[in-house]
Protein backbone atom coordinates (compact mmCIF):
# COMPACT_ATOMS: atom_id res chain seq x y z
CA UNK A 1 0.00 0.00 0.00
CA UNK A 2 2.02 2.79 -1.15
CA UNK A 3 0.04 5.89 0.66
CA UNK A 4 0.63 4.83 4.74
CA UNK A 5 1.41 8.23 5.69
CA UNK A 6 -1.99 9.18 5.20
CA UNK A 7 -2.89 7.18 8.00
CA UNK A 8 -3.75 9.18 10.70
CA UNK A 9 -1.71 7.94 14.60
CA UNK A 10 -3.58 9.65 17.30
CA UNK A 11 0.27 10.74 20.01
CA UNK A 12 -1.00 12.07 23.65
CA UNK A 13 0.24 15.44 24.13
CA UNK A 14 2.73 15.49 26.67
CA UNK A 15 3.42 19.49 26.61
CA UNK A 16 3.41 19.72 30.89
CA UNK A 17 5.65 16.15 31.20
CA UNK A 18 8.32 18.63 32.49
CA UNK A 19 6.12 20.08 35.05
CA UNK A 20 4.85 16.85 36.06
CA UNK A 21 8.29 15.40 36.26
CA UNK A 22 9.39 18.00 39.34
CA UNK A 23 6.30 17.51 41.19
CA UNK A 24 6.37 13.69 41.09
CA UNK A 25 10.54 14.13 41.51
CA UNK A 26 9.57 15.83 45.20
CA UNK A 27 8.02 13.20 46.48
CA UNK A 28 9.15 10.01 44.97
CA UNK A 29 12.37 7.80 43.86
CA UNK A 30 13.83 8.81 40.48
CA UNK A 31 13.19 5.37 39.92
CA UNK A 32 10.01 5.09 40.74
CA UNK A 33 7.47 3.78 37.70
CA UNK A 34 6.04 7.10 38.26
CA UNK A 35 8.37 8.90 37.50
CA UNK A 36 9.92 6.78 34.81
CA UNK A 37 7.00 6.92 32.68
CA UNK A 38 7.10 10.68 32.79
CA UNK A 39 10.82 10.65 32.14
CA UNK A 40 10.08 8.51 29.27
CA UNK A 41 6.90 11.20 27.79
CA UNK A 42 9.73 14.10 27.88
CA UNK A 43 12.37 11.65 25.83
CA UNK A 44 9.29 10.86 23.69
CA UNK A 45 8.18 14.70 23.34
CA UNK A 46 12.07 15.48 22.23
CA UNK A 47 12.24 12.27 19.56
CA UNK A 48 14.05 10.08 22.06
CA UNK A 49 12.34 7.28 21.46
CA UNK A 50 15.19 4.55 21.55
CA UNK A 51 16.40 6.55 25.00
CA UNK A 52 12.78 5.85 26.18
CA UNK A 53 11.98 2.31 25.64
CA UNK A 54 14.76 1.09 28.72
CA UNK A 55 12.44 3.42 30.79
CA UNK A 56 9.12 2.29 29.68
CA UNK A 57 10.46 -1.88 30.06
CA UNK A 58 11.40 -0.50 33.33
CA UNK A 59 7.99 0.81 34.04
CA UNK A 60 6.74 -2.17 32.82
CA UNK A 61 8.65 -4.85 34.85
CA UNK A 62 7.20 -2.99 37.87
CA UNK A 63 3.78 -2.57 36.79
CA UNK A 64 3.03 -5.21 34.06
CA UNK A 65 -0.61 -4.27 34.38
CA UNK A 66 -0.11 -0.81 33.21
CA UNK A 67 -1.87 -0.40 30.09
CA UNK A 68 -0.63 3.39 29.35
CA UNK A 69 2.87 2.10 29.35
CA UNK A 70 2.11 -0.14 26.66
CA UNK A 71 1.18 2.01 24.45
CA UNK A 72 4.16 4.47 24.96
CA UNK A 73 5.95 1.96 24.31
CA UNK A 74 4.00 1.21 21.01
CA UNK A 75 4.40 4.73 20.18
CA UNK A 76 8.29 4.59 20.73
CA UNK A 77 8.76 1.42 18.59
CA UNK A 78 6.38 2.77 15.89
CA UNK A 79 9.30 6.05 15.86
CA UNK A 80 11.53 3.86 14.88
CA UNK A 81 9.84 1.97 12.27
CA UNK A 82 9.44 -1.58 14.15
CA UNK A 83 5.56 -2.48 13.31
CA UNK A 84 5.71 -5.57 14.47
CA UNK A 85 7.16 -4.72 17.61
CA UNK A 86 4.54 -1.52 18.07
CA UNK A 87 1.47 -3.82 17.03
CA UNK A 88 2.38 -6.31 19.69
CA UNK A 89 2.57 -3.34 22.40
CA UNK A 90 -0.68 -2.00 21.03
CA UNK A 91 -2.13 -5.37 21.24
CA UNK A 92 -1.19 -6.10 24.45
CA UNK A 93 -2.34 -2.25 25.79
CA UNK A 94 -5.93 -2.98 24.56
CA UNK A 95 -6.08 -6.47 26.17
CA UNK A 96 -5.94 -4.69 29.38
CA UNK A 97 -8.12 -1.91 28.21
CA UNK A 98 -10.08 -2.70 24.85
CA UNK A 99 -11.82 0.70 25.03
CA UNK A 100 -8.92 2.16 24.22
CA UNK A 101 -9.04 4.08 20.83
CA UNK A 102 -5.56 5.30 20.56
CA UNK A 103 -4.29 2.38 20.25
CA UNK A 104 -7.09 0.69 18.55
CA UNK A 105 -6.25 3.37 15.62
CA UNK A 106 -2.57 2.60 15.82
CA UNK A 107 -2.98 -1.17 15.82
CA UNK A 108 -5.23 -0.71 12.78
CA UNK A 109 -2.28 1.88 11.25
CA UNK A 110 0.48 -1.27 11.82
CA UNK A 111 -1.18 -4.01 10.52
CA UNK A 112 -1.45 -2.02 7.07
CA UNK A 113 1.55 -1.08 7.43
CA UNK A 114 2.41 -4.75 7.54
CA UNK A 115 -0.13 -5.08 4.69
CA UNK A 116 -2.23 -7.51 6.80
CA UNK A 117 -5.28 -5.39 5.15
CA UNK A 118 -8.14 -7.72 6.22
CA UNK A 119 -7.42 -7.38 9.90
CA UNK A 120 -6.23 -3.70 9.56
CA UNK A 121 -10.10 -3.25 8.41
CA UNK A 122 -11.53 -5.41 11.21
CA UNK A 123 -10.00 -3.15 13.46
CA UNK A 124 -10.75 0.16 12.19
CA UNK A 125 -14.47 -1.26 11.85
CA UNK A 126 -14.16 -1.91 15.60
CA UNK A 127 -13.06 1.33 15.83
CA UNK A 128 -15.65 3.47 14.23
CA UNK A 129 -17.68 1.04 16.32
CA UNK A 130 -16.63 2.41 19.77
CA UNK A 131 -16.78 5.97 17.76
CA UNK A 132 -19.18 6.37 15.00
CA UNK A 133 -18.36 10.19 14.73
CA UNK A 134 -14.15 9.06 13.79
CA UNK A 135 -14.08 10.28 10.50
CA UNK A 136 -10.35 9.13 10.26
CA UNK A 137 -11.18 5.44 11.28
CA UNK A 138 -13.69 5.71 8.31
CA UNK A 139 -11.33 7.16 5.72
CA UNK A 140 -8.42 5.01 6.95
CA UNK A 141 -10.18 2.03 6.22
CA UNK A 142 -11.25 3.34 3.35
CA UNK A 143 -7.80 2.87 2.07
CA UNK A 144 -7.56 -0.57 3.45
CA UNK A 145 -10.14 -1.34 1.30
CA UNK A 146 -9.31 0.53 -1.97
CA UNK A 147 -5.56 -1.72 -1.55
CA UNK A 148 -8.01 -4.87 -1.56
CA UNK A 149 -9.46 -3.59 -4.59
CA UNK A 150 -12.74 -2.82 -2.93
CA UNK A 151 -13.52 0.07 -4.64
CA UNK A 152 -17.52 0.01 -3.91
CA UNK A 153 -16.41 0.01 -0.23
CA UNK A 154 -14.15 2.08 -0.05
CA UNK A 155 -16.17 5.04 -1.58
CA UNK A 156 -18.73 4.11 1.07
CA UNK A 157 -16.06 4.49 4.18
CA UNK A 158 -14.84 7.83 2.00
CA UNK A 159 -19.10 8.66 1.58
CA UNK A 160 -19.23 8.54 5.39
CA UNK A 161 -15.78 10.19 5.96
CA UNK A 162 -16.95 13.02 4.28
CA UNK A 163 -20.13 13.49 6.27
CA UNK A 164 -18.67 14.05 8.90
CA UNK A 165 -15.90 16.00 7.94
CA UNK A 166 -16.73 17.46 4.43
CA UNK A 167 -13.37 20.11 5.52
CA UNK A 168 -10.61 17.30 5.12
CA UNK A 169 -9.06 16.95 1.68
CA UNK A 170 -7.42 13.43 2.39
CA UNK A 171 -11.00 12.21 2.03
CA UNK A 172 -11.61 14.46 -1.54
CA UNK A 173 -8.14 13.21 -2.74
CA UNK A 174 -8.38 9.48 -1.73
CA UNK A 175 -12.64 9.18 -2.91
CA UNK A 176 -10.96 10.76 -5.93
CA UNK A 177 -8.70 8.26 -6.91
CA UNK A 178 -11.06 5.24 -6.70
CA UNK A 179 -12.99 7.20 -9.32
CA UNK A 180 -9.78 7.56 -11.31
CA UNK A 181 -9.35 3.52 -10.83
CA UNK A 182 -12.73 2.84 -11.91
CA UNK A 183 -12.08 5.51 -14.87
CA UNK A 184 -15.26 7.68 -13.42
CA UNK A 185 -13.81 10.79 -14.63
CA UNK A 186 -16.35 13.39 -14.02
CA UNK A 187 -16.61 12.20 -10.52
CA UNK A 188 -12.67 12.17 -10.02
CA UNK A 189 -12.42 15.11 -11.54
CA UNK A 190 -14.82 17.07 -8.91
CA UNK A 191 -12.83 15.03 -5.90
CA UNK A 192 -9.46 16.24 -6.55
CA UNK A 193 -11.35 20.22 -7.21
CA UNK A 194 -12.80 19.88 -4.06
CA UNK A 195 -9.62 18.63 -2.24
CA UNK A 196 -7.70 21.54 -4.45
CA UNK A 197 -10.18 24.32 -2.85
CA UNK A 198 -9.10 23.37 0.85
CA UNK A 199 -5.47 22.67 0.25
CA UNK A 200 -4.21 24.73 -2.74
CA UNK A 201 -0.86 23.47 -2.01
CA UNK A 202 -1.58 19.60 -2.60
CA UNK A 203 0.68 18.63 -5.10
CA UNK A 204 -0.48 14.84 -5.81
CA UNK A 205 -4.36 16.34 -6.04
CA UNK A 206 -2.62 18.48 -8.90
CA UNK A 207 -1.25 16.02 -10.56
CA UNK A 208 -4.05 13.56 -10.49
CA UNK A 209 -6.11 15.94 -11.17
CA UNK A 210 -4.01 16.43 -14.62
CA UNK A 211 -4.07 12.91 -15.11
CA UNK A 212 -7.82 13.07 -15.08
CA UNK A 213 -8.18 15.75 -17.49
CA UNK A 214 -5.40 14.34 -19.58
CA UNK A 215 -7.83 11.48 -20.08
CA UNK A 216 -10.62 13.59 -20.91
CA UNK A 217 -9.12 14.96 -24.12
CA UNK A 218 -8.31 18.27 -21.67
CA UNK A 219 -4.58 18.49 -22.46
CA UNK A 220 -4.23 21.91 -21.86
CA UNK A 221 -5.84 22.01 -18.20
CA UNK A 222 -4.14 18.86 -17.83
CA UNK A 223 -0.73 20.79 -18.72
CA UNK A 224 -1.47 23.68 -16.24
CA UNK A 225 -2.81 20.96 -13.51
CA UNK A 226 1.12 19.09 -13.79
CA UNK A 227 2.90 22.01 -14.31
CA UNK A 228 1.64 23.72 -10.87
CA UNK A 229 1.89 20.18 -9.47
CA UNK A 230 5.83 20.17 -10.08
CA UNK A 231 5.98 23.56 -8.82
CA UNK A 232 4.64 22.06 -5.68
CA UNK A 233 7.13 18.73 -5.63
CA UNK A 234 10.14 18.49 -7.45
CA UNK A 235 9.66 14.85 -7.47
CA UNK A 236 6.85 14.80 -9.89
CA UNK A 237 8.12 14.54 -13.11
CA UNK A 238 6.94 16.49 -16.03
CA UNK A 239 6.45 15.26 -19.83
CA UNK A 240 7.51 17.60 -22.11
CA UNK A 241 5.33 19.55 -24.55
CA UNK A 242 4.17 17.53 -26.97
CA UNK A 243 2.12 15.23 -24.19
CA UNK A 244 -0.06 17.73 -24.10
CA UNK A 245 -0.31 18.39 -28.10
CA UNK A 246 -2.69 16.56 -30.64
CA UNK A 247 0.03 14.70 -32.26
CA UNK A 248 0.82 11.24 -30.97
CA UNK A 249 2.67 10.61 -27.78
CA UNK A 250 5.99 11.61 -27.03
CA UNK A 251 8.93 8.86 -25.53
CA UNK A 252 8.19 11.34 -22.42
CA UNK A 253 4.63 10.70 -22.52
CA UNK A 254 5.17 7.06 -23.07
CA UNK A 255 7.10 6.79 -20.25
CA UNK A 256 4.77 8.58 -18.09
CA UNK A 257 1.97 6.99 -18.51
CA UNK A 258 3.65 3.15 -18.20
CA UNK A 259 5.09 5.08 -14.99
CA UNK A 260 1.16 5.08 -14.11
CA UNK A 261 0.21 1.57 -15.64
CA UNK A 262 2.98 0.01 -13.49
CA UNK A 263 1.94 2.14 -10.23
CA UNK A 264 -1.33 1.17 -10.60
CA UNK A 265 -0.53 -3.04 -11.13
CA UNK A 266 2.04 -2.97 -8.01
CA UNK A 267 -0.97 -3.39 -5.56
CA UNK A 268 -2.35 -6.19 -7.71
CA UNK A 269 1.02 -8.20 -7.69
CA UNK A 270 1.66 -8.41 -3.86
CA UNK A 271 -2.25 -9.08 -3.65
CA UNK A 272 -1.61 -12.05 -6.17
CA UNK A 273 1.65 -13.33 -4.76
CA UNK A 274 0.29 -13.17 -1.02
CA UNK A 275 -2.84 -15.30 -2.35
CA UNK A 276 -0.45 -17.87 -3.53
CA UNK A 277 1.24 -18.17 -0.40
CA UNK A 278 4.46 -15.96 -0.62
CA UNK A 279 5.17 -13.87 2.36
CA UNK A 280 7.57 -11.20 3.32
CA UNK A 281 7.50 -9.38 -0.36
CA UNK A 282 9.79 -6.70 -1.19
CA UNK A 283 10.41 -5.12 -4.64
CA UNK A 284 14.09 -5.10 -4.96
CA UNK A 285 14.39 -3.56 -8.40
CA UNK A 286 11.55 -2.28 -10.47
CA UNK A 287 11.64 -0.90 -13.65
CA UNK A 288 8.50 0.71 -14.60
CA UNK A 289 9.43 1.68 -18.43
CA UNK A 290 9.50 -1.80 -19.15
CA UNK A 291 7.16 -2.71 -16.68
CA UNK A 292 8.79 -5.61 -14.85
CA UNK A 293 10.43 -5.98 -11.73
CA UNK A 294 12.19 -8.53 -9.30
CA UNK A 295 10.91 -9.23 -6.13
CA UNK A 296 11.79 -11.16 -2.79
CA UNK A 297 10.27 -12.88 -0.40
CA UNK A 298 9.58 -16.03 1.37
CA UNK A 299 7.40 -19.55 0.29
CA UNK A 300 7.12 -22.12 2.72
CA UNK A 301 9.87 -20.68 5.07
CA UNK A 302 12.10 -20.68 2.23
CA UNK A 303 13.74 -17.85 0.63
CA UNK A 304 12.60 -16.88 -3.33
CA UNK A 305 12.89 -15.38 -6.06
CA UNK A 306 9.76 -13.64 -7.85
CA UNK A 307 10.24 -12.01 -11.62
CA UNK A 308 7.30 -9.66 -12.39
CA UNK A 309 6.29 -8.56 -16.07
CA UNK A 310 3.67 -7.20 -17.58
CA UNK A 311 2.75 -8.75 -21.24
CA UNK A 312 0.41 -6.31 -24.05
CA UNK A 313 -2.26 -8.03 -25.74
CA UNK A 314 -0.85 -9.06 -28.88
CA UNK A 315 3.16 -8.88 -27.29
CA UNK A 316 5.11 -12.05 -27.94
CA UNK A 317 7.81 -11.60 -26.01
CA UNK A 318 8.20 -9.16 -22.43
CA UNK A 319 11.18 -8.02 -20.57
CA UNK A 320 12.47 -9.61 -17.20
CA UNK A 321 15.66 -8.51 -15.06
CA UNK A 322 18.35 -10.33 -14.94
CA UNK A 323 18.61 -12.59 -12.02
CA UNK A 324 21.58 -12.10 -9.99
CA UNK A 325 24.42 -14.21 -11.28
CA UNK A 326 25.16 -15.68 -7.82
CA UNK A 327 21.31 -16.65 -7.55
CA UNK A 328 21.40 -19.00 -10.49
CA UNK A 329 24.74 -20.43 -9.95
CA UNK A 330 25.76 -24.01 -8.25
CA UNK A 331 23.59 -25.62 -5.24
CA UNK A 332 22.71 -22.51 -3.51
CA UNK A 333 20.85 -20.39 -5.76
CA UNK A 334 17.56 -19.32 -4.34
CA UNK A 335 14.46 -20.67 -6.05
CA UNK A 336 12.73 -18.19 -8.39
CA UNK A 337 9.50 -18.02 -9.59
CA UNK A 338 7.53 -16.07 -12.71
CA UNK A 339 4.42 -14.24 -12.76
CA UNK A 340 3.24 -12.80 -16.29
CA UNK A 341 0.57 -10.60 -16.17
CA UNK A 342 -1.44 -9.26 -19.11
CA UNK A 343 -2.62 -5.47 -19.81
CA UNK A 344 -6.09 -5.69 -20.50
CA UNK A 345 -5.65 -2.06 -22.17
CA UNK A 346 -8.70 -0.70 -20.47
CA UNK A 347 -8.48 2.23 -17.85
CA UNK A 348 -9.87 0.73 -14.89
CA UNK A 349 -9.67 -2.48 -15.60
CA UNK A 350 -7.03 -5.32 -13.04
CA UNK A 351 -4.38 -6.68 -15.08
CA UNK A 352 -4.88 -10.79 -15.46
CA UNK A 353 -2.86 -13.46 -14.86
CA UNK A 354 -1.77 -14.56 -18.25
CA UNK A 355 1.11 -17.48 -16.53
CA UNK A 356 2.70 -18.42 -13.24
CA UNK A 357 5.36 -20.86 -12.76
CA UNK A 358 5.64 -21.69 -8.96
CA UNK A 359 9.52 -23.61 -9.91
CA UNK A 360 11.31 -21.60 -13.42
CA UNK A 361 14.39 -21.88 -13.94
CA UNK A 362 15.60 -18.61 -15.91
CA UNK A 363 18.90 -18.74 -17.96
CA UNK A 364 20.91 -15.34 -16.46
CA UNK A 365 23.12 -15.50 -19.97
CA UNK A 366 20.11 -15.21 -22.12
CA UNK A 367 20.51 -11.02 -22.15
CA UNK A 368 21.78 -7.75 -20.92
CA UNK A 369 23.21 -7.73 -17.30
CA UNK A 370 20.18 -5.61 -16.58
CA UNK A 371 17.51 -7.21 -18.66
CA UNK A 372 17.05 -9.91 -20.65
CA UNK A 373 13.66 -10.19 -23.00
CA UNK A 374 12.35 -13.55 -22.55
CA UNK A 375 9.80 -15.31 -25.78
CA UNK A 376 6.63 -16.02 -24.26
Amino acid sequence: MNELNALAVRVLSVSAACLMLLVAGCAKAPNSPDVMMERAKILMDRGQAVEAIPLLDGVLTAMPQNPEAYYQRGLAYENLNLPEKALADYVACLKLDKLRTDALNNQAVQLAKLKRYGQAIAAFTELVDLDPEDFLGYRNRGLCRFDMHDAAGALQDYDTALKLNPDDPSSWFQRGKVHLSMNTLDAADSDFSKALELDREFAKAWMNRGVVRYRKGEKSWAADDLTKAQELDSNIVLPTIDFFSDAAPSAAATKVMARSVWDSCRPFIEEELADRGFTVLVFVREFPDLQCAELTGEFDGQPRTVLVTCQQKGQSSVSLPCPDSQSVAGEKRILCSLLVLQMSGENGVDPMVARFEQQWNPDAQAGEPLIMNYNL
